[in-house]
């Protein structure tokens, strides 16, 4: 794994360099080969502090998605590098999936959340596995006209129909929410393994 460079981003990357960008916070230059999801563990201190994660057992994390303003955009992520879900041992497996159920609850019971999107893609460049839970917010969806059915979706629009500016106090509002949900939960934190 290449070591991260943690200097704010300018105009032109170096070669070899990409930019990620961030919530709330400056780009920053990661060599090519660097995956978002390893550079936000190792460069944690370095994020903005609207994408501390909700919950975090030191393998997994949930967090505010690192791109998106969409208030309450959940991402269940795995802390070690592993592509997809059949690269993991079925103990981790299953406790991703209980970690996904009880941040689903909270997004219901907590956000009011009656409809969710679930997103999980393996990538072919710089895997690292996680879970997008996407809210779909009624009244913008309606606004909007959005339809999020796959094979008609407009879902792409609806990502950019939150400003960072206007919807950062929801941000931290619902990752509050969903924090204190989860935290609530016994047993949650226990038996992490690799």
């Amino acid at each position: 794994m290449p070591d991260v460079a943690l200097t704010p981003f300018p105009p032109d990357p170096p070669p070899g360099y990409r930019q990620l960008s961030f919530l709330g916070g400056p780009s920053r230059f990661v060599p090519e080969k660097t995956c978002r999801g390893c550079f936000m563990n190792q460069a944690e201190n370095d994020l903005p502090d609207i994408l501390a994660p909700v919950f975090d057992d030191g393998v997994i994390t949930v967090r505010q998605d690192a791109e998106w303003a969409v208030p309450g955009f959940m991402v269940v992520a795995v802390r070690p590098h592993i592509g997809a879900l059949d690269e993991m041992d079925l103990p981790l497996v299953e406790r991703i999936g209980r970690v996904t159920h009880f941040v689903r609850r909270a997004m219901r019971e907590r956000l009011g959340l009656a409809a969710v999107q679930t997103y999980q893609e393996e990538k072919i460049d710089r895997p690292h596995f996680h879970v997008w839970m996407l809210p779909l917010w009624p009244d913008t969806m309606a606004a909007h006209d959005i339809n999020p059915r796959i094979y008609e979706s407009n879902i792409a629009q609806y990502l950019t129909l939150f400003p960072f500016a206007s919807n950062e106090s929801a941000i931290r509002r619902c990752a509050d929410e969903v924090r204190g949900f989860l935290a609530e939960v016994p047993h949650l934190r226990e038996g992490t393994t690799v």
